[in-house]
């Protein structure tokens, strides 16, 4: 029986001879390239895609969060109130003057938010119709202190009223 040692060294034998070329490494291929890049240019287009919603999200979440015009035009009157209150109590105008114009101040308000020229109607036209009644209630309890040789009505008091009239106001 032959030694094993010489079976076992039988196979290794021609390992061990001199290689008759050598076998470069595999190569990658071109279509791993061609992948990697349409995976980063279909991640830019998410990134971009998702910034654009959101941003037009956010966008149309401010314009809806602006106040209205109304807003504005409540703002823009209640500063006209709180300036006739300032010139009163500051003597520049008497309680019969700002009530005048507490009064007309409060008819262009009418006018502003609603576009109904109410500046030449009377107080029972005012309260008839549904839109201006609370205004009218208001220039109902303005034209005694407005129109009497004397009174006892705060222009204070009025001013309270006609802020209330115009902050309630829809």
């Amino acid at each position: 029986m032959p030694a094993p040692e010489l079976l076992l060294l039988r196979p290794v034998l021609p390992l061990l001879a001199e290689p008759k070329q050598i076998v470069d490494p595999p190569q990658y291929s071109v279509a791993w390239l061609i992948l990697a890049v349409l995976c980063l240019i279909v991640i830019a287009a998410l990134v971009i895609g998702v910034l654009r919603i959101s941003r037009s999200v956010l966008a149309r979440s401010a314009y809806r969060t602006r106040p209205a015009d109304t807003e504005n035009l409540k703002a823009e009157f209640l500063r006209s109130v709180n300036a006739i209150a300032e010139r009163h109590e500051s003597g520049e105008l008497t309680a019969r003057a700002g009530h005048h114009e507490l009064t007309a101040v409060m008819r262009r308000f009418v006018r502003s938010t609603t576009g109904h020229d109410v500046t030449s109607q009377d107080v029972s036209t005012l309260l008839a119709d549904d839109r201006t009644h609370d205004v009218g209630r208001l220039i109902a309890r303005l034209y005694e202190p407005d129109f009497a040789a004397a009174s006892d009505a705060e222009l204070g008091e009025s001013v309270l009223r006609a802020r209330e009239v115009i902050r309630r106001w829809s």
